[in-house]
């Protein structure tokens, strides 16, 4: 593997104590949300002791904010999406549809436009994801089924017109057009990683993707020309422990990674500021 362009020595440490977060979001405000095992919602600032505001039914995974502040979870146990607010009100947003419900709902997504994506991941090694798209209004309908070798972290690019789509089953990242009714097509593969399970994304200021990754314990770099290049490793796992989700710190080259592995967030520095996922309004009248 090659040499790490983050020392692991100064990877920082955070919310020392938390039950195993797989999924993370960063709000507009600095304010985190991460999960649990049992389904705690956690949030707060990363210099503050982060408060459990509500247990969702069964584990926690990936997260969203929209421009209300309120965080939208996927969890597993009764599998659906939900809608959490700062104040820790709970409503389920989506179970997917009659003829398809969810299986294993996995990281939610906002489109400029207001429609929110999520990955439904499927089973392991049946290659039966999907991606699901939720209007304001509450309707719910499978948006595309080709990206299905376990559909996981999403990741808006373009100004909203191409969607980025980790298949951990791949394994590697996909693309997808997205349509002005929030429809997706086009599939095509955009980096594969053999020996890896990649699990999330975020997108820095040159327009580079961040892949997170449950095996190894690292980041990687995607550049524009294809190559991978890693960006933090830490093969103790001290301070990196299956890190799935990432965020970047708004204005900042700073990220924030949830370790499955372990009970603390991890910061460490980028060479770039990140660019912030769309949070636009989401009135959802269900």
């Amino acid at each position: 593997m090659d040499e790490p362009l983050v020392p692991v020595e100064s990877i920082e440490l955070a919310w020392t104590g938390i039950d195993h977060a797989e999924g993370l979001a960063v709000d507009a405000d600095g304010t985190v949300w991460a999960g649990g095992e049992e389904g705690q919602v956690y949030r707060g600032r990363l210099d503050e002791e982060p408060r459990e505001i509500v247990r969702l039914p069964g584990r926690t995974l990936g997260f969203a904010v929209d421009g209300q502040g309120n965080a939208y979870c996927a969890t597993i146990s009764e599998p659906g999406l939900f809608r959490v607010t700062p104040e820790g009100d709970v409503a389920l947003i989506s179970a997917g549809t009659p003829e398809r419900r969810t299986a294993e709902p996995n990281y939610p997504a906002f489109l400029p436009s207001g429609f929110l994506l999520f990955s439904d991941s499927g089973t392991w090694g049946a290659d039966d994801g999907c991606i699901f798209i939720v209007t304001p209004d509450g309707e719910s309908r499978v948006a595309d089924t080709s990206a299905s070798r376990f559909p996981n972290g999403l990741a808006v690019l373009d100004g909203g017109r191409t969607l980025a789509v980790v298949e951990s089953n791949l394994p590697g990242v996909s693309l997808l057009s997205v349509g002005k009714d929030g429809s997706l097509g086009d599939r095509r593969v955009l980096v594969q990683m053999p020996g890896t399970v990649p699990d999330g994304l975020a997108l820095d200021a040159r327009g580079r993707l961040l892949v997170s990754c449950w095996a190894p314990d690292a980041v990687f770099v995607l550049e524009p020309h294809g190559r991978l290049r890693l960006l933090v490793h830490d093969p103790h796992r001290f301070v990196l422990h299956e890190p799935t989700n990432i965020a970047f710190l708004p204005g900042t080259s700073r990220l924030v990674a949830a370790n499955y592995g372990e009970r603390f967030l991890s910061i460490f520095d980028h060479d770039t500021e990140g660019v912030p996922p769309p949070r636009p309004s989401f009135r959802w009248s269900g």
